[in-house]
């Protein structure tokens, strides 16, 4: 019982399958904590010095997640011409989602799908691997309603469908990733329109410059999000923009002159 209980690191998760964790054990959450915290924050960082510093690491994780913003919207992932899963795949998924999503559809060709029972639209699979390491899953899905399960469980684990799942689907000629198995934290732009503040914190005079960059960000991506729609709205938007920068420009110039001359 000691051996087991040593290896336990080994077995436990396994009884954690059914439980989401993005595929994270808490060893890995302290490291990827510390990871960014270690790049600002030394042991010795006094409370008035965390405070101002963590702002400053919370704008830069705004101006990371703009750029990967922007690198989802510009930049081509590559899939071969007859990869239908995957083309669906690139337009929902985040470029590191989508890529691990891709290393599962590239294990597809090493299984075979044996269907063990069938009930109206509904089939009980046995799926296996020819080649590698010994493998076998049991699978159900559901051809009307798109929906099912595998025995692997990395769907409930971490938020993708696995290669069985894959397997199936290409088996089935389903040609995009059923709606039962996309989660939308993966999904391009599902922090959109995100909030983690309630709007009574801007009250007061003392507002943290971050608060104030995160609820102009969210007010302007939804206002953007309307006016991007139709051309007439898009050239009002611009229209009220310029005059927005003209008279913040003019707003801290009249600042300026006032610091200037006490």
């Amino acid at each position: 019982m000691q051996e087991i209980f040593n290896i336990r690191q080994r077995w436990i998760p396994l009884w954690n399958r059914e439980t989401f964790f993005a595929g994270m054990n808490n060893t890995g959450r302290s490291e990827s904590t510390n990871s960014f915290f270690n790049g600002w924050l030394p042991i010795t960082t006094g409370l008035y010095s965390f405070v101002t510093k963590y702002e400053a690491a919370l704008i830069e994780v705004y101006e990371q997640e703009s750029a990967e913003d922007f690198a989802l919207e510009h930049r081509y992932r590559q899939v071969g011409p007859h990869q239908a899963l995957l083309k669906d795949a690139a337009k929902i998924y985040t470029r590191i989602m989508f890529h691990k999503l891709q290393d599962q559809f590239d294990q597809v060709v090493r299984f075979v799908v044996i269907e063990r029972h069938v009930e109206g639209n509904v089939r009980q699979l046995t799926v296996k691997s020819h080649s590698g390491r010994a493998e076998l899953f049991e699978l159900q899905i559901d051809l009307e309603k798109l929906t099912g399960n595998c025995g692997y469980k990395l769907f409930e684990y971490v938020g993708l469908p696995c290669c069985h799942l894959l397997k199936v689907f290409s088996k089935y000629d389903i040609l995009k990733i059923p709606e039962a198995f996309i989660m939308t934290r993966w999904t391009i732009g599902a922090n959109k329109f995100s909030r983690s503040y309630d709007e009574s914190q801007l009250e007061g005079d003392n507002l943290r410059h971050a608060l104030r960059h995160s609820h102009l960000s969210l007010r302007a991506s939804i206002l953007f999000e309307r006016a991007s729609k139709m051309k007439e709205s898009f050239d009002f938007a611009i229209l009220k923009l310029d005059e927005l920068e003209s008279y913040l420009q003019n707003y801290d110039d009249a600042l300026t002159q006032i610091d200037a001359s006490q």
